[in-house]
């Protein structure tokens, strides 16, 4: 698996920016020297599996969004950074921590969920479909 540095340093960056931490006091929690760490957010270096790990437990986010998505920009910015989202980020934290064939059960529940959904109130559910389309 190939890691993108500059979605990975540009994460790492917003998540220790979001916390108002500085470069030190990451470094004194996860061990490592500040010029490391630097070099992480610069895009210049991979953290190994056990920093990576540090990481994702001191912004308790998870391994895949970390490393695989752009967290910056749209929902994802809207999930990780607002405070209210709180219990969204978790749930997204958990849902990418499933099986294959746990995440598929739960995207067939979803989708149950959303026929009821749409069933008891369709002109709500028709706005949400309209404003996805347009984006």
């Amino acid at each position: 698996m190939a890691i993108d540095l500059n979605i990975l340093g540009n994460n790492i960056r917003a998540l220790r920016n979001s916390r108002r931490a500085s470069q030190e006091e990451v470094t004194n929690f996860i061990h490592i020297t500040r010029s490391t760490y630097s070099s992480f957010e610069n895009g210049q270096k991979v953290p190994d599996l056990q920093t990576l790990d540090a990481i994702c437990a001191l912004y308790d986010i998870s391994f895949d969004s970390l490393v695989n998505f752009d967290i910056t920009k749209g929902i994802l910015k809207r999930i990780y950074f607002d405070k209210c989202n709180q219990d969204v980020a978790d749930l997204l934290n958990k849902y990418q921590s499933l099986s294959l064939s746990s995440k598929f059960l739960v995207m067939q529940r979803v989708d149950i969920l959303v026929e009821q959904e749409y069933a008891l109130y369709p002109y709500k559910l028709r706005l949400c479909k309209t404003r996805r389309k347009h984006k």
